[in-house]
């Protein structure tokens, strides 16, 4: 199975790997790539023989390198909340995928990224990965499911992340609960396959019965107060600071 933005292969023991490539040297995300993959991943959550899901990115310099800034450069409030819908639509088949979902993480993870990771059941990443929530710094909130962020890292972190738009190393990843391991690059592979193929000889019915809990337990703090972060996207398109900063991103990134 494959499409422009990705590609699928499921191996004997029903485990299903998910590469996501634009053809770049970034894996970025724009609303049509996001709208293909959330169609591919709820493909895949219908078929009953898949007993867990890999999602990584194309080499090794990103796992995803953000949303789409060229598009969103010129965005106004109603075509702004259009966009991230289509990032919501994405996070979202990750989240309530009927089987385990892992992140295997190499290189950068950046704003999106960050919430489709935290939207998997487990992450994985090599050393060298890096983590951060940029948008503040082009004008627009952090919104989706980074919500999820304080579930996995604490509030106070979560925060601390969003409001700065720093970086953080794979180690401190780890230290502070966003990860669940984290291997060399040359190991990274070995160390998902193990866990993945765990996850396989479990149980199928009660594996799926476990993952809908999960889900149930905490969709009364998610489905409000993410649906309602889309309106708040848009506002920040009500005034020029989205597109003044990212059309310095752009400036910027040329004069180097």
């Amino acid at each position: 199975m494959n499409l422009k933005n990705q590609a699928v292969s499921v191996d004997e023991f029903g485990i299903a790997t998910l590469t996501l490539s634009n053809g770049g040297p970034l894996n970025i995300i724009g609303s049509q790539v996001a709208q293909d993959l959330a169609a591919l991943i709820r493909s895949l959550a219908a078929d009953t023989s898949i007993r867990a899901l890999i999602i990584q990115g194309t080499g090794s310099k990103t796992f995803i390198g953000g949303a789409d800034i060229k598009e969103m450069v010129d965005l106004k409030p109603a075509s702004a909340e259009t966009f991230i819908r289509c990032l919501y639509e994405l996070c979202e088949s990750v989240r309530v995928f009927p089987a385990p979902t892992i992140a295997k993480i190499d290189g950068w993870c950046i704003g999106v990224g960050l919430e489709l990771a935290a939207c998997c059941d487990v992450r994985y990443a090599s050393a060298k990965s890096q983590f951060t929530m940029p948008e503040v710094k082009l004008g627009i909130p952090s919104v989706i499911q980074g919500a999820l962020l304080s579930r996995l890292i604490g509030e106070g972190r979560a925060r601390w992340l969003m409001l700065s738009g720093n970086v953080i190393d794979a180690p401190t990843a780890l230290a502070w609960g966003l990860l669940n391991g984290v291997a060399e690059p040359e190991s990274l592979d070995a160390l998902v396959g193990e866990f993945a193929r765990g996850l396989a000889a479990c149980g199928a019915a009660g594996m799926k019965i476990q993952k809908q809990l999960l889900i149930e337990w905490e969709a009364p703090y998610l489905d409000d107060v993410v649906k309602r972060s889309i309106g708040r996207f848009g506002q920040a398109f009500e005034s020029d600071e989205p597109h003044i900063r990212m059309s310095e991103f752009f400036h910027n990134k040329k004069m180097r």
